[in-house]
């Protein structure tokens, strides 16, 4: 199931240049820690006490039109109770017997799925601030961009945390925060300062491994919200391989960077609004890792059908559904059409707008062009009801292509 869900987005990659974003969650399951049959899939994640399992994945986007295209990697695993020592131990297996190995790794077999693809940029938060990963997997089509979480020394012998404030501020620009009611934080303009600098890191003292580079060049950009003072400030310190030699160049770094927030909804449907999948009652851990991956694929539907655009160009409908069940939607749209022009589809037939009123009015949306927008909620409903019709359109196929036969 993976390897079908992860082969499928190599066909849309050629030429294109990519993002590449990867992260980890856990799916906590303690609260059915008496209905799970044990080694079935299950372990300790987190504490090494709580129940459940993590999963590690890697989404496709285009990096012009920010469309989602698919998974180039995913990884699912648990831990194993262990002694108390276990932390201690870690830190001095090679790399590939560590847990963090998941970022190399799913960057190895990305380059290699995505190999048609023109470059790669791979999109990672602070645990994958790793040196091994900067020494081995950039090339001249393959980039990253990493949140920095670890005073790296400098081949100048300083620190980098110490070294950026040192640097002249770039520039300045502003972005708007949006605001929680629920933590009682209202909208705000933020001011971010840039300040930016060319880098070489060391390979640290600890590593034993001597086939590694001894350093790497990188560039390292600090983004520090100024004339706030909140818990929530932003500040932000990237490592990229892209080159920065100007500030608007920092600029474009921070703004993909920023991208990364796609995967943090990915996750937030999997698990929370949507699939609820922490909630399933199956007994077996096997058997909830296999509804993982059957929603990761109607997931990202869900994200493509939430951006999709009058400009067909950005994602055509090819991407997001076969032949076969774009035929069915044509039957369908043909249904749901009512008798007059607002309560029929607007949209140009067989685009991704069109698909989604299609999709939205299955999920219990009225289809009135004065209602909002639908969310991911009814869109995932009205996934969920078109995949029944599907699946039974395509018995009731087969049974008059039989009978034809006979």
């Amino acid at each position: 199931m993976i390897t079908e869900l992860t082969n499928r987005c190599s066909g849309f990659v050629k030429d294109r240049h990519l993002l590449v974003i990867q992260d980890t969650t856990s799916f906590n399951l303690n609260n059915h820690y008496y209905r799970l049959k044990k080694d079935s899939g299950v372990g300790t994640i987190e504490d090494n006490f709580t129940l459940g399992f993590f999963l590690h994945a890697s989404l496709v986007m285009d990096s012009f039109t920010e469309t989602a295209l698919g998974y180039s990697d995913v990884q699912l695993w648990h831990r194993k109770y262990e002694d108390p020592d276990r932390g201690s131990k870690i830190k001095y297996l090679p790399i590939e017997q560590k847990e963090s190995y998941k970022w190399i790794a799913a960057c190895i077999r990305t380059k290699e799925r995505l190999k048609q693809a023109a470059s790669i940029t791979f999109i990672e938060d602070r645990d994958g601030d790793i040196y091994e990963q900067f020494a081995t997997v950039p090339d001249s089509r393959t980039h990253l961009i990493i949140r920095s979480c670890k005073q790296r020394k400098l081949d100048d012998g300083s620190k980098l945390f110490d070294s950026l404030p040192k640097q002249n501020a770039a520039g300045t620009y502003q972005i708007k925060i949006t605001g929680d009611r629920r933590a009682k934080k209202v909208d705000r303009i933020a001011s971010l300062q840039v300040r930016y600098r060319k880098i070489t890191i060391t390979r640290p003292r600890e590593y034993f491994k001597k086939d590694i580079a001894a350093s790497v060049e990188l560039y390292a950009i600090e983004a520090r919200e100024i004339n706030y003072k909140g818990k929530d400030k932003i500040f932000w310190r990237l490592l990229t391989t892209h080159q920065v030699n100007c500030f608007n160049q920092a600029l474009e770094i921070i703004e993909t960077y920023k991208k990364r927030w796609h995967i943090e909804q990915l996750f937030r449907l999997l698990k929370k609004q949507g699939f609820e999948l922490e909630q399933s009652e199956l007994e077996s851990g096997w058997a909830i890792r296999k509804l993982v991956v059957l929603a990761l694929n109607a997931t990202l539907r869900i994200m493509q059908l939430m951006h999709a655009s009058e400009d067909e160009r950005l994602q055509p409908l090819d991407e997001v559904f076969n032949e076969k069940e774009q035929q069915c939607l044509v039957q369908l749209n043909s249904q749901l059409n009512g008798k007059t022009t607002k309560l029929s589809n607007p949209y140009k037939t067989k685009t991704l707008l069109w698909t989604k009123w299609i999709i939205a009015r299955l999920g219990g949306w009225k289809g009135y062009q004065c209602e909002k927008s639908p969310g991911p909620i009814t869109l995932k409903r009205g996934l969920d009801n078109f995949i029944k019709i599907f699946n039974g359109w395509c018995l009731a196929l087969k049974y008059y292509e039989d009978v034809g036969t006979q």
